[in-house]
């Protein structure tokens, strides 16, 4: 099986040394590149690719815009792509989204080739949009998260404050809600509905749950090497091992 890859670079040689690198795999096939944010998006949403190799500087514009124009509709497995210092980089490989420091050679690019088939042999990339949703958040110049959200019910709407959300779970298109002993449908996907809320305070736990931090009560280690959350209010919740790194260092030591 092939796994389509965008190449998303300013710089021609960079895309040239990507697509070299690449063409010896039987794997992987190239199947649009960009040298640009706006060029990026298109090439997504025209080829939705399994793997973007995504350049941080785009000019005078940052990759990370890519990720937030697309985010909610298309969620590629990420190699970030930068001649940042080894210090500047660090914050992105505190995500776990793999990049290459230029100038990288093969036997660093066949290390980032590795871990993406590691990830694209797992279906639940929950994570991945956990990881990416946390960059986004961080970027300088980020909007607000929401403080309410609006309801409807029964041809009426009206707001429920954010800090009253226990956690969200997934239902198709619609995810509910669950705030204060009640529970609300709302019509977004998990991954859109999500991205609008502060990350410091809502984390996914599994790929349908969303949970507010501070309305867990405790973490227990299973046999099988998962996890179980033990809510608040009593109920309980699978915590995968993949998951459970994504727990702040604080909350993974207390409980």
């Amino acid at each position: 099986m092939s796994h389509s890859v965008i190449l998303i670079d300013d710089e021609p040689p960079a895309r040239a040394k990507l697509a070299r690198f690449l063409k010896p795999l039987g794997d992987f096939e190239v199947v649009a590149e960009a040298d640009g944010v706006d060029a990026a998006v298109e090439a997504i949403e025209r080829s939705d690719p399994a793997l973007i190799f995504l350049d941080i500087q785009l000019g005078a514009r940052s990759g990370f815009e890519v990720l937030d124009t697309i985010r909610g509709r298309f969620s590629p497995h990420v190699v970030f792509t930068t001649a940042y210092s080894e210090y500047a980089v660090r914050a992105f490989d505190i995500q776990a989204l793999d990049y290459l420091l230029k100038p990288f050679d093969r036997e660093r690019f066949a290390k980032s080739v590795q871990r993406v088939r590691d990830a694209l042999a797992d279906p639940d990339r929950g994570d991945l949009e956990e990881k990416v949703r946390r960059v986004i958040a961080s970027m300088p110049g980020r909007p607000s998260p929401l403080k309410q959200i609006l309801v409807r019910d029964k041809g009426r709407g009206f707001f429920v404050p954010v800090e009253s959300i226990e956690r969200i779970e997934a239902a198709g298109n619609y995810v509910e809600v669950h705030a204060e002993g009640k529970t609300h449908l709302i019509r977004e996907p998990l991954s859109k509905f999500i991205a609008q809320l502060d990350p410091e305070q809502f984390i996914r736990v599994h790929r349908s749950h969303v949970v507010r931090l501070s309305f867990i009560a405790e973490l227990h280690s299973m046999f099988s090497g998962d996890y179980e959350l033990i809510l608040r209010n009593g109920e309980r919740l699978a915590l995968s091992r993949r998951y459970k790194t994504l727990l702040p260092a604080s909350i993974r030591e207390q409980l």
